[in-house]
């Protein structure tokens, strides 16, 4: 046994012995390493016996698919339903480019038709939009936990003349955005402080604090016991998140005291030390100025909400008689 097979045959043995139930063991010609994006802007020849690893956004917010493109030479259309391809998970090993024994298991299969051009759409979330048509195939969920997708070509049959094997497809892969848009709310207080409200609907943000909406126009209340509300409106756009910035005022009544120096102040009988920090409730509250041997009281309604300018004058009134 020469030292290329030897090497074939413990690489079969020991793919077949740790490859996960279910998984099969192959050889590709050649690992095309790949990118999708919004624009397909990356392309790359994948021959017939060849695998191409499609590496995902790191954003997959708004991402419902993967969209491969694929142009077919004129030579290989005229074999159509001759080529396989195939959807595979759980890869092993890691794809790269010098790489070409893997074990995974096949997932989706599909032929080429006789087209000059076709599309192999991946879906990656469930309640995805994605539709089949007659120019492009809808494969099932796979695994993109690991941030790649794995498409393989093989034959389906035999027949195919030794001068077409060396024909390539042409591979770009491309974004498939959801149909909605986003909003965040970042406000200068815990998101557990307040609720949200869109369109007169309660609203609750993920993990990542997003509300997913349709694209358009939206009222967006916050609403707060603690917090005054605020009320935005916003213009949503398909696959962006639009940003609210808030800063949320407290409901607390305030306060300012303008009283001659020296007076002391009593806030239901208790004596307050710095006027400017006086916090109350709202309800009924008893204020008292004294100064020397005068006092004042004053009983006072507090809301929420509301500022409370505060002047105290202690009047002498002088009489003279003969």
């Amino acid at each position: 046994m020469s030292f290329t097979k030897r090497h074939i045959f413990n690489f079969l043995l020991f793919a077949a012995f740790f490859a996960p139930l279910g998984a099969e063991v192959f050889r590709t010609q050649k690992t095309v390493m790949l990118a999708a994006d919004e624009n397909a802007s990356e392309r790359k020849n994948v021959g017939i016996n060849a695998c191409a690893s499609i590496k995902l956004p790191e954003d997959l917010t708004f991402v419902q698919g993967i969209e491969i493109l694929v142009k077919i030479p004129k030579v290989l259309a005229n074999f159509q339903n001759t080529i396989l391809y195939s959807l595979y998970d759980n890869i092993a090993p890691f794809p790269s480019e010098g790489e070409t024994d893997y074990s995974g298991k096949a997932i989706y299969s599909g032929l080429y038709p006789g087209h000059l051009s076709w599309s192999i759409v991946v879906p990656l979330v469930k309640g995805n939009t994605i539709t089949q048509s007659p120019y492009a195939d809808k494969t099932l969920i796979p695994d993109s936990s690991r941030g790649f997708i794995f498409l393989r070509n093989q034959l389906a049959m035999k027949g195919i003349p030794q001068e077409v094997m060396a024909a390539e497809f042409e591979v770009s892969a491309k974004t498939v955005f959801t149909d909605f848009g986003a909003i965040r709310i970042r406000a200068n207080r815990d998101s557990g402080e307040f609720s949200v409200m869109v369109d007169d609907a309660a609203a609750k943000p993920n993990d990542a604090g997003l509300i997913f909406l349709k694209p358009g126009k939206h009222s967006v209340s916050v609403i707060s016991e603690k917090f005054r509300n605020e009320v935005r409106t916003v213009v949503v756009e398909q696959a962006k998140t639009t940003e609210i910035e808030l800063e949320l005022k407290s409901v607390e009544p305030t306060f300012a005291f303008n009283a001659p120096q020296g007076t002391r102040i009593f806030v239901d009988g208790n004596e307050i030390a710095n006027a400017g920090e006086v916090k109350l409730e709202a309800g009924k509250h008893a204020f008292k100025f004294v100064l020397g041997g005068y006092e004042v009281v004053r009983n006072v309604e507090i809301q929420n909400g509301k500022h409370y300018d505060i002047s105290v004058n202690f009047e002498a009134n002088i009489k003279e008689s003969e």
